[in-house]
């Protein structure tokens, strides 16, 4: 177990010191960002928030994400927790997920062995196929848990959304309203 954690630990940690060079001198002009998500006029329980700069709009740089809690609240964050998005134009994304998985891995990835971790992956893959047709559009986490898309599927992506949102400098609070017919309303 020690010497998995161990090549599990060096790129973190060169993730790490790698960015710790990227501080607020790295060029970007970001603002923070936060707000609400509803669908139904429900929040989004779980879920993720992507903005990719809309490169057509003169906007460039690196997307930002955020976390969708169960309060349906959010918070942008670009290279550090809740430091925001570039300033400009967004395309905008939005997965609202059911909190409880349809599948998830029977152990802790950490806590596999190699050959453990390949039969999971294949084991899942069969489990997302058959959750696919008995839940309809699914998400797969970066943990291997699946879980059921809840908004329209179209949202899932910033090139299918129609989702554009403008993020000014300073503090913005952008609150997402999906309605039933998957039209989107920012306020």
């Amino acid at each position: 177990m020690r010497p998995r954690r161990r090549r599990l630990f060096a790129p973190a940690l060169a993730l790490a010191v790698g960015l710790a060079g990227c501080g607020s001198d790295n060029g970007l002009n970001l603002a923070k960002v936060s707000g609400k998500v509803t669908f139904k006029g429900q929040p989004v329980p779980f879920g993720q928030i992507m903005f990719m700069p809309d490169d057509s709009k003169g906007t460039k740089g690196p997307p930002a994400l955020g976390t969708i809690s169960s309060d349906g609240s959010y918070t942008m964050s670009t290279e550090e927790s809740g430091d925001g998005a570039v300033v400009g134009y967004h395309r905008v994304s939005v997965t609202g997920l059911d909190p409880k998985p349809v599948l998830a891995p029977s152990k802790n990835l950490d806590d596999m062995s190699d050959n453990e971790v390949m039969a999971n992956k294949l084991n899942m893959g069969k489990a997302l196929e058959k959750a696919k047709k008995n839940e309809g559009p699914t998400f797969r986490a970066r943990d291997g848990s699946i879980y059921r898309i809840i908004t329209p599927e179209k949202l899932t992506n910033p090139d299918t959304s129609s989702i554009s949102i403008k993020v000014a400098g300073g503090s913005n609070t952008k609150n997402i309203t999906i309605k039933e017919d998957g039209s989107v309303v920012i306020e």
